[in-house]
């Protein structure tokens, strides 16, 4: 038997010429051109992927610690006033315009909204706005920012005054970060005291 024997062409010539010229440079530059988009693209997103982590970080970290809250009594009525609370920056907290900051002060009764105002004197607050000075200040003279190393004090005159044995809450609102709050508590009996220390 004789095997049928199968030939196999082989096309071992290449086309040269314009056209596969074209083609070539045509798939170079689609090459180049998603190459660029992809770049631009990743760069775009690292930029928001950077801006986010920040704004993340600012908003979940507390720049402000409560240092301590002082009550001043009414030796009449037997139940404080205004509260005057010093504030600090925690490690690592950016500074605080405290013209941008709100404060509310919430009890049994009612949620007293305060805002900055610096024409005034702690002797004629109202219940709509607070005072803001810096016992201790970094530079030539304090200011409204308070910054690192600086000892902050806010003073703010309630709608209700705070009785004995009473509850209030302190918020503290900035403009960027997360806001603090401190209960407080009054004790069984002022004693013979002008001033009461409600926190710590």
């Amino acid at each position: 038997m004789n095997k049928q024997k199968n030939s196999i062409l082989i096309n071992d010539t290449a086309d040269v010429g314009i056209g596969t010229l074209i083609i070539f440079i045509a798939m170079v530059l689609v090459a180049a051109v998603a190459a660029a988009v992809l770049i631009q693209t990743s760069g775009i997103l690292q930029q928001k992927a950077q801006q986010t982590g920040k704004e993340a970080a600012t908003e979940v970290t507390s720049n402000l610690n409560f240092v301590s809250i002082i009550g001043n009594v009414n030796t009449t009525s037997k139940k404080v006033e205004n509260f005057t609370v010093a504030l600090q920056l925690s490690a690592g907290g950016q500074n605080i315009d405290f013209q941008s900051v709100v404060v509310k002060y919430i009890d049994s009764a009612v949620t007293d909204t305060m805002v900055y105002n610096s024409s005034i004197s702690s002797d004629n607050l109202t219940s709509t706005m607070f005072n803001y000075t810096e016992q201790r200040y970094v530079g030539a003279a304090p200011n409204s920012v308070l910054q690192v190393g600086e000892l902050g004090i806010i003073t703010i005159n309630t709608t209700t005054d705070l009785g004995l044995r009473e509850k209030g809450l302190i918020e503290i609102i900035p403009e960027s970060g997360t806001m603090v709050m401190k209960e407080i508590i009054a004790p069984s009996s002022w004693g013979t005291k002008n001033y009461a220390q409600l926190f710590p």
